[in-house]
């Protein structure tokens, strides 16, 4: 049965949490007592009672019978996937040499200052948590920066070496940083309070650290309590502050899934089994409200939607350990989200950034980039025993088993996949579609270099709020290992909002661009207006794959309509049609922001070219209406980093209706545009084995190839 969501009373939880935002500043004793007695259950209390020093014992007597020490206790560290990388993620952790989002942080075990944000240097003060201001960044700096060290994935690692090797030295660092973090964080108070969300990713943390080091001497009475009293304001402060009235979307989820954490594998703290059940009730009833019918997350962004598939990976395996009952269709919805991040696989074993994308993870305990959704494959395989997902990973992947999974899972997972960390299977369908995301995927099977396209041909993600970008009509296109078109990606979310507004806008995608724009944003995080809905199709014929979408948009106080058709010519390359027509004369431009194998290209007015790849492009009326630019752009390929990219912008402007054919192909054999009349156009393929083809297409038809009829000539060939 599904859960109700608490969704119908957000207005009145809404309300509710304003009164306690105003009254614990003033009255702080609102918030929990910090008397280890008064947070512990009865029985625990009593047994304190009679024994001050018990309480390490008494907890970690708990621990040892409940996920995850029931099965790494027995869990031989021999077998556990790509050890040398964890073991070198562990020595970096060991050292002090850390990193957020990619950038190298020094730690001083004995001196870091939790609160201070390790680019800018800025304190972020001290004050109430809601009145801590963060949104235009903290001293010139991402106050995300400051939240990634403190979800503790850093003392994790530390975590995880003492449980492999049993080194005090580890358990001890850990201890000093996690000291030093609870004396500069009072419950409520400063930087590290101000979202919900990153304290529960915080207390997901602590409930491994407590897990795999419980049994250290170096967990003194005076550590433990101290531990305890803060977890306990942890889960108490999610539970009082969720973001079902704000942020329902992975906040939500993420704090949910942070309450059942605490809650299940803290059962002798007074409230765990109000956590637990709390949690448990909203990602029951947001797996409905979030997760679409194919499995991709509400918002579109492939980035949420790995972490939305982590939660509920999560979610099952703390279920399956605690004997907590799922519903068959809740398992079936969460392998849903496992098959969709399969399906958004890169020939070369990436996957694209579509939409935001924050570089986090929810538990770091494999080795593995944000970006890489191998551990959700690796897991939901052998959760639900698909072999076939399990093809699809790596060793390091793998890696994040060992640690989660029970016995039988993870017996499966070993027994199941390539044995080498590098011999990752490829995927093996030719076209497959997120529907009710609108991602449509083609791609080549069984050559040495396949060539692989996304596009998006959907409703605007997460509707008016969220990490959807403006992207109607977006391209992915990649060729083996080449990432030929890519989303440019998001370097930050909160310090400066017209790049923010300009990161999100169909200007950098890969989009038809014309002086009015689909969206309009408003706020880092919303909308007030969003990209209109399509009509989609796509088929398969075999030598080809293609998709079209049509819509129709306001351009100069007039109605334009963009009909857009994507064909993979397998084994050849991708072919792209914009059919435009509104009022006359009528202007508008294809952006293409391109991967870094085309950044560095030579442009002549018709084709832009690089040893191994070409793109050229033909209009219907002649290329004198036809002006191709290269232009810099900014690319973030994971949250907090920018490199250099370029956008290239193909330009018309002219006659009404219009159509513009741009071909991306091998530089040895590049298609060519043929015949081109404004409502049809013939592209010329050449194969060795076969002879010349030709691609015929046309504005609302579905395209079809055949042999050429008559002998091609170069003067006939444009492109």
């Amino acid at each position: 049965m599904r859960r109700i969501s608490r969704r119908r009373i957000a207005p009145l939880i809404r309300v509710r949490q304003e009164i306690e935002k105003r009254l614990d500043p003033v009255l702080p004793w609102r918030a929990g007592p910090d008397s280890i007695d008064r947070l512990v259950v009865p029985r625990v209390s009593r047994e304190l009672a009679e024994d001050g020093d018990a309480l390490r014992r008494v907890f970690a007597r708990g621990a040892a019978t409940r996920f995850p020490l029931t099965h790494l206790a027995a869990r031989s560290p021999a077998e556990l996937p790509a050890r040398a990388q964890l073991d070198a993620s562990i020595a970096d952790a060991a050292r002090g040499a850390w990193y957020a989002f990619g950038s190298p942080v020094r730690v001083n075990f004995r001196s870091h200052d939790w609160t201070r944000h390790p680019v800018s240097g800025a304190r972020s003060g001290n004050e109430h948590w809601s009145r801590v201001a963060y949104m235009g960044g903290v001293g010139g700096g991402d106050v995300k920066v400051i939240w990634e060290l403190s979800r503790h994935h850093h003392l994790v690692r530390l975590a995880q070496g003492y449980f492999l090797d049993r080194d005090e030295s580890k358990v001890e660092s850990l201890l000093v940083l996690l000291d030093e973090w609870i004396e500069q964080n009072p419950h409520g108070r400063g930087i590290n309070w101000t979202s919900s969300l990153e304290i529960a990713f915080r207390a997901i943390a602590w409930c491994w650290i407590w897990a795999l080091t419980c049994d250290s001497p170096a967990w003194t009475t005076r550590r433990t309590t101290r531990f305890l009293v803060s977890l306990w304001h942890h889960a108490r402060h999610v539970e009082r502050f969720d973001s079902i009235h704000h942020s329902p979307n992975t906040h939500l989820t993420g704090e949910a899934l942070g309450l059942l954490y605490v809650g299940l594998m803290f059962p002798e703290l007074s409230r765990s089994r109000l956590w637990a059940d709390r949690g448990r009730d909203i990602l029951e009833s947001e797996l409905w409200e979030q997760v679409l019918d194919d499995g991709m997350h509400f918002e579109r962004a492939t980035g949420y939607h790995r972490y939305t598939a982590e939660f509920y990976l999560h979610f099952l395996v703390l279920a399956d350990a605690s004997g907590i009952d799922v519903s068959s269709e809740s398992r079936a919805r969460v392998l849903a989200q496992v098959r969709a991040a399969a399906i958004l696989r890169r020939p070369d074993g990436t996957w694209p950034v579509i939409g935001d994308e924050d570089s986090g993870d929810t538990l770091l305990l494999s080795t593995s980039v944000p970006q890489d959704q191998g551990p959700v494959l690796a897991v939901g395989g052998a959760l639900f025993r698909d072999a076939s997902l399990v093809a699809l990973t790596s060793n390091e992947h793998r890696s994040a088993g060992w640690w989660l999974l029970g016995d039988d899972a993870w017996r499966f997972l070993r027994d199941t996949g390539p044995s080498s960390s590098s011999d990752v299977a490829p995927n093996v369908s030719r076209s497959e579609a997120l529907p009710a995301a609108g991602y449509f995927m083609g791609r080549d099977v069984g050559a040495t270099d396949d060539w692989w396209c996304l596009v998006d041909a959907g409703a605007h993600g997460g509707d008016e709020t969220g990490h959807a970008h403006t992207d109607l009509g977006h391209v992915e296109i990649a060729h083996g290992a080449s990432h030929l078109v890519v989303d440019p990606g998001c370097v930050a979310y909160t310090i400066d909002l017209g790049a923010r507004d300009t990161a999100r806008s169909e200007t950098v995608h890969a989009c038809l661009v014309t002086s009015e724009p689909l969206a309009l944003p408003s706020g880092p995080f919303s909308w007030s207006r969003v990209s209109p809905t399509p009509a989609a199709r796509h088929g398969d014929d075999g030598p080809i794959w293609w998709c079209e979408l049509s819509y129709a948009r306001e351009h100069d106080r007039a109605r334009l309509t963009h009909r857009r058709q994507v064909v993979l010519v397998r084994g050849h390359g991708i072919v792209v049609c914009d059919w435009v027509e509104g009022a006359s004369p009528i202007s508008f431009a294809a952006h293409w922001p391109l991967g870094e194998e085309l950044g560095a290209g030579e442009l002549t007015e018709s084709s832009l070219t690089t040893d191994a790849h070409s793109i050229g492009w033909h209009a219907d009326n002649g290329s004198a209406h036809v002006r191709a630019s290269l232009e810099p752009l900014r690319r973030s390929p994971g949250y907090g980093r920018e490199c250099d990219g370029r956008l290239l912008r193909v330009a018309y402007a002219g006659k009404s209706p219009a159509s513009l054919v741009t071909c991306f192909s091998d530089a040895r054999r590049p298609l060519r545009v043929h015949a081109h009349d404004g409502s049809s156009a013939r592209v010329v393929i050449d194969d060795l084995a076969d002879g010349t083809r030709e691609l015929m297409m046309a504005a609302g038809t579905p395209p079809t190839i055949r042999r050429a009829r008559a002998p091609i000539t170069p003067s006939r060939v444009i492109g």
